[in-house]
């Protein structure tokens, strides 16, 4: 019903502004045809008879000036063909704009005068070179003939004005017409338009604004608000519908907060029972949530509401490093003094996005790891005290070894010789692994001091590609070097370092295919650190071997060369985070292999202010 009340509300009014466009459209365009053949059919009269006027008077100077002259021009019938010639293509445009009686008797004798005006000039060209007196008379008609045709063409001028503005009248006419039919297509319009709004407003407007304030009733959650049904066309089943929404509103919401409740319930008792502590952050960094545990360690340091200044120097280079920001090692742990013991914690941070991939802050969890990082610094002191006292009696080996292969003490047979060289070959590999675990005992202890200094990546990459390059030859590989320009120094200990590219190269080396290329990189990632990079097609790492490859003694299973002992990577991953560098690597199977370490870009000394 509402339908149709508002169809034919809208129709009324479309048909009268139809009608009216319709009408105005035929008259606008007859008023134009006939403005249109009037001004047309009259400026060609008015044209013409100008022309007749300009042409005789044109004539009649060119050959009278010639009489008392001593050469007559009348021989010259030039300007009178031209004459006769407007003549003859000018009456038939008067006879066919000729209306009325009037005007078409006036052409008619204008068509005549014209003939009689042509052939008494002829007539006069024809006695003058007969020698004949009568031309005088003839030259007596010429004025005559003249003034007639003067005086029918502004009779005929006249009675187009005459007819333009009558044709003005008329288009003024309908013009009236035009703008009262307009008026009353406009009041007409303006009384449906009120009729239908009188008539609609109760039962469409009212309503609408009633479902408005429903709505905001909605957005503020009251759900008790229902709205009465008046009627039974299209607004009262949208009412029927609204109402029946909120009803599924308050049910859900009503759901939705008894599922909230619980789950609140399920994460407090997650955060009580969790033994570490555990920040919730917001997107700027402030505490927004702790458990239990995280309580009790900012009540035991004093911290009040600010989280520790070692959380938020990690939170800092978790920044830089990007959203995720895992801290495997052990040394890295925070060190936290608490009644005067010594605790250790190794933090997680971890990002908070929600579903549209917007970020919502972070979560950190101290993990306790004091008694792992006991259990460490026992092991490596234990490792380095073992390697210390074997390398004693191990070196007084190799000496006697050595004694017997240069035959001092007796000569040899060729089966002995052999024995003892293998005995030195074994004794100096023992020593060289009892040497790389001294040097990680030092490196996880602090005991090695790094010699620090701005050197140009350029410099390092090229010292390791120049040392490698015959290795690289000989071993039918093919080793290139690629170093972007204009790259910043590095703060490196460039001895330490130096070990580093050497045992990615070494790797490349023995993990290649035959014939392929190895290529040693250097450039700039970012504004803080420079990548170094050795990249090489071999057998590959599994997802399971790239998270051991950096572990102590680690050696993978699918390697068919079995040299070292697996410490190689492992001191690598020492040096590069003794940098504060980052040290990784990535690999497909039977495909592409990259180590690659980050290194910090040197700082450069600000200039001191003139004093």
């Amino acid at each position: 019903m509402l339908r149709w009340r508002l169809t034919l509300g809208l129709l009324a009014t479309l048909l009268i502004l139809l009608t009216v466009g319709i009408y105005g459209v035929w008259l606008f365009n007859d008023l134009g045809r006939a403005v249109d053949k009037v001004m047309r059919n009259n400026y060609d009269s008015i044209r013409v008879c100008h022309g007749m006027r300009v042409a005789t008077a044109q004539v009649n100077s060119f050959y009278s000036r010639a009489i008392d002259r001593p050469t007559l021009p009348y021989d010259q019938t030039t300007p009178l063909d031209k004459t006769e010639k407007e003549f003859t293509a000018g009456i038939p445009i008067l006879e066919r704009n000729a209306r009325d009686p009037e005007e078409k008797r006036l052409v008619s004798e204008l068509k005549q005068v014209t003939t009689d005006y042509v052939t008494v000039y002829r007539l006069a060209f024809r006695q003058y070179f007969a020698h004949d007196s009568a031309i005088h008379d003839s030259w007596a008609q010429i004025p005559q003939l003249t003034l007639q045709i003067t005086n029918l063409a502004e009779n005929i001028l006249r009675i187009n004005e005459k007819q333009m503005l009558q044709a003005n009248h008329e288009a003024r006419r309908k013009a009236t017409e035009s703008i009262r039919l307009l008026l009353i297509a406009m009041v007409s319009s303006v009384i449906v338009f009120i009729f239908t709004y009188a008539r609609l407003g109760r039962s469409l407007i009212d309503p609408i604004r009633r479902l408005t304030h429903s709505i905001r009733d909605l957005r503020s959650k009251e759900f008790d608000h229902l709205l009465p049904v008046q009627s039974r066309d299209e607004l009262g089943e949208l009412t029927s519908e609204f109402n029946r929404m909120a009803q599924e509103l308050r049910s859900f919401y009503r759901e939705t907060d008894r599922k909230l409740i619980e789950l609140n319930q399920v994460i407090r008792a997650l955060l009580t029972t969790l033994p570490y502590p555990l920040f919730i952050l917001d997107e700027h960094d402030r505490i927004s949530r702790l458990n239990p545990a995280a309580e009790t360690l900012m009540a035991n340091l004093g911290a009040g509401n600010n989280l520790p200044h070692q959380v938020k120097r990690q939170l800092v280079d978790a920044s830089r490093a990007g959203l995720d920001y895992p801290i495997d090692d052990l040394k890295q742990a925070i060190l936290f003094r608490i009644d005067e013991q010594e605790a250790y914690f190794l933090p997680r941070i971890f990002p908070i996005v929600l579903e549209d991939k917007t970020f919502a802050g972070r979560a950190v969890m101290l993990v306790d790891v004091t008694r792992f990082r006991w259990l460490d610094e026992v092991k490596t002191d234990l490792l380095a005290t073992l390697s210390h006292e074997i390398k004693t009696p191990l070196t007084g080996i190799r000496l006697v070894l050595h004694l017997l292969l240069e035959q001092r003490t007796g000569k040899l047979s060729t089966s002995q010789e052999e024995l003892v060289m293998t005995g030195c070959n074994e004794c100096e590999r023992l020593l060289k692994t009892l040497k790389s675990i001294l040097d990680l005992a030092r490196m996880e202890s602090g005991q090695h001091q790094l010699d620090l200094a701005p050197v140009s990546p350029a410099q390092l990459a090229q010292d390791a590609y120049h040392h490698f390059l015959e290795f690289f030859e000989q071993s039918a590989l093919h080793l290139e070097l690629d170093i972007a320009p204009d790259l910043p120094e590095v703060s490196v200990d460039s001895t330490r370092i130096s070990l580093v590219l050497t045992n990615f190269l070494s790797n490349a080396l023995k993990y290649s295919f035959p014939g392929t290329d190895v290529e040693l990189r250097a450039g700039r990632i970012n504004e803080h650190f420079v990548r170094f990079s050795v990249t090489n097609r071999g057998p590959g790492l599994s997802d399971l071997e790239q998270a051991k490859v950096f572990d102590k003694f680690y050696r993978s299973d699918n390697q068919s060369v079995r040299e070292g002992v697996g410490l190689g990577l492992s001191i690598a991953r020492q040096i590069v985070q003794a940098h504060d560098g980052r040290i990784g690597v990535k690999s497909e199977l039977n495909a592409l292999t990259e180590f690659f370490c980050d290194l910090p870009v040197a700082l450069r000394p600000e200039p001191l202010a003139p004093v």
